[in-house]
């Protein structure tokens, strides 16, 4: 279920981080297939609320720094993020490959945070992306969390229909991937989403939630070093609760 208003305003700013230039009305009604009217009224919603400028009269509209401050904002009081982001670029420095840390949102994990590789081919994701539970690393340290009964039962409930030919989708062949993951105490997705990429994930729980968190990179560079990258990220999910044991949450 969408909320069209929400999904308009939310559709209007991502226009404009793609388009990165000022947009008029009209451009902007055809571009996000939206009535001249709504438009109209969205940008001087917007334009009220200090959130849109006028570049020029006739000159085309464009965000103020307004969304960015609120979003700042609201990133600086995550207790979740102000924590982990540091740990995090630890990682991605010592295993030189892309750093995701995601949430489950349904059939779906969704990214809270990605600290990308510096390396000139390299995984890109953003935080806000979605990725199927079942068919990453993170995804997979989350479901194994349940009990093996509840786990079975929410893999027979998902729906598989945007899986990728290289996913798992038969249910015991999934299961026994889990479990194994399990039994050695880090999850892979040996290229069972994006073509070409490997992941390692392993639950984080913190502040009360399960999280995943993982290490993706192109095959060439992950193949050898599964063990390797699994005990970075060991020590930095040991790093990370030995902090909060040290009086975060009671902060």
């Amino acid at each position: 279920m969408t909320v069209r208003q929400a999904d308009n305003v939310l559709r209007f700013f991502e226009y404009f981080a793609q388009a990165r230039k000022p947009a008029t009305l009209t451009q902007l009604s055809e571009t996000l297939d939206l009535p001249l009217s709504s438009t109209s009224n969205l940008v001087a919603t917007l334009r009220h609320r200090g959130y849109l400028f006028e570049v020029r009269r006739r000159g085309g509209f464009y965000p103020t720094r307004r969304m960015y401050d609120v979003s700042r904002s609201i990133l600086d009081g995550d207790p979740v993020l102000g924590l982990v982001r540091d740990h995090m670029a630890d990682l991605r420095d010592r295993t030189g490959e892309t750093v995701l840390l995601a949430a489950r949102d349904g059939d779906s994990v969704i990214y809270l945070d990605t600290l990308e590789s510096a390396k000139g081919v390299r995984y890109s994701a953003r935080p806000g992306e979605t990725r199927p539970v079942y068919a990453i690393s993170s995804g997979k340290a989350i479901l194994a969390a349940l009990p093996d009964d509840v786990l079975e039962r929410e893999l027979k409930r998902i729906d598989f229909s945007g899986a990728a030919r290289t996913s798992i989708t038969d249910i015991d062949a999934l299961m026994r991937n889990i479990r194994d993951g399990r039994a050695r105490g880090w999850f892979l997705n040996a290229t069972e989403y994006t073509p070409e990429v490997s992941g390692i994930g392993m639950l984080l729980e913190v502040a009360g939630q399960q999280l995943g968190l993982s290490v993706a990179g192109p095959n060439y560079r992950m193949q050898g070093r599964h063990e390797e990258i699994a005990e970075a990220l060991a020590d930095t999910i040991r790093a990370i609760r030995a902090q909060v044991d040290d009086g975060w949450s009671a902060a």
